[in-house]
């Protein structure tokens, strides 16, 4: 090989450990630094995600009180519910990325550079002691030759085994990414496909027009609310008087039962029907049933109390019962329509409820 082929595989050799050295590395220092600001971005989206979706799932537990809206509340739920459950998946794949691949890089950068700049070097030295050796007539031509080509091969070597170990850690991540999307992507298509579809039947279907019984369970809901300091903090609550999930258990005394604590209550009978109802929190009856009622005085215009015949225990109207005595009086013409008007709404209700 001439002298001007053997000087070219000298300076490419030293071209690739100034690559290295001076464009790699860097380069890789770079990466780090910005995939540290893509971490933490995705950090401060992954806490307004929470706080978004948190208020989003507030939203749909309002429409769950609503009389219009409660099934549009729950898929409102789901959502919010099914978002944060995507939000924490994806955060826990950037938590992957900064450990396997940001400080890798940055371990890798730190060490390499030490290295690099040592194996060039040594190189340069033993170019150096070779050309001498060759000069003073102690080496032939062929094993410099020999010993260029073979640096050059393994600087080739490292200069590959860098790009790939940098191509390696992004494929993986890669990896991570698509595996969350055929992990998540399918299901929640189709879970977004069946809420817009329920979302589109409450479209074309007509809201249903609340009973006299609902409007006032939404009035002693809201009266309720407002009123929980008054209702005294040494009872334990009845139950609230509409409620979404199982009826909560009826007022008991610190001694033991509702029984116990109210001395059996007070009798009285029903003088209008009270239809059955889909709140769990609500006692039906019929016209003469016995009701023994376990509250001292009405709230909100609500009784509690117990079904003689059936033994089931819940809210109702208090203008829907009356004492022995009341019942046995003759009543003044006013009651009798009263009555009669109280029958006819009775009626509508259970048609409308039905």
């Amino acid at each position: 090989m001439s002298g001007v082929n053997l000087d070219q595989l000298h300076q490419s050799t030293l071209g690739i450990y100034e690559n290295l050295v001076e464009q790699f590395n860097p380069g890789l220092q770079r990466l780090v630094a910005l995939g540290n600001i893509y971490s933490q971005a995705f950090q401060a989206l992954a806490a307004t995600s929470e706080e978004y979706f948190n208020a989003l799932g507030w939203m749909g537990e309002q429409a769950l009180h609503t009389l219009s809206s409660r099934s549009l509340g729950d898929v409102i739920i789901q959502i919010a519910e099914s978002q944060r459950k995507l939000t924490n998946e994806v955060e826990g794949m950037f938590c992957r990325f900064h450990g396997e691949v940001l400080r890798e890089m940055e371990n890798n950068v730190r060490l390499d550079k030490d290295f690099i700049t040592g194996s060039r070097r040594r190189y340069e030295m033993e170019v150096r002691s070779q050309a001498s050796a060759r000069r003073g007539g102690h080496q032939d031509g062929g094993e410099y030759t020999h010993f260029l080509r073979e640096s050059q091969r393994d600087a080739l070597k490292e200069e590959e085994r860098r790009y790939r170990f940098l191509a390696e850690k992004h494929c993986n991540f890669s990896l991570s990414i698509a595996h969350l999307m055929n992990k998540t992507g399918g299901s929640l298509q189709q879970r977004a496909e069946e809420w817009m579809d329920h979302v589109n039947e409450t479209r074309g279907s007509r809201p249903r027009t609340p009973s006299r019984m609902e409007q006032e369970l939404m009035m002693g809901q809201r009266e309720e609310k407002r009123g929980q300091q008054w209702m005294g903090r040494e009872e334990q609550p009845l139950g609230r008087m509409p409620s979404r999930g199982p009826s909560p258990q009826p007022l008991r005394s610190r001694s033991g039962s509702l029984g116990d604590g109210l001395s059996g209550g007070r009798q009285m009978w029903a003088v209008v029907t009270c239809a059955p109802s889909s709140n769990p929190t609500l006692l039906d009856f019929t016209k003469g049933d016995a009701i023994t009622v376990l509250v001292p005085e009405p709230r909100n215009g609500w009784l509690y109390g117990r079904a003689e015949n059936s033994a089931r225990q819940g809210w109702f109207p208090a203008s829907y019962v009356e004492t022995l005595e009341q019942t046995l009086s003759p009543p003044p013409s006013t009651y009798v329509h009263t009555l009669k008007t109280n029958t006819t709404t009775t009626t509508t209700i259970t048609t409308i409820t039905t």
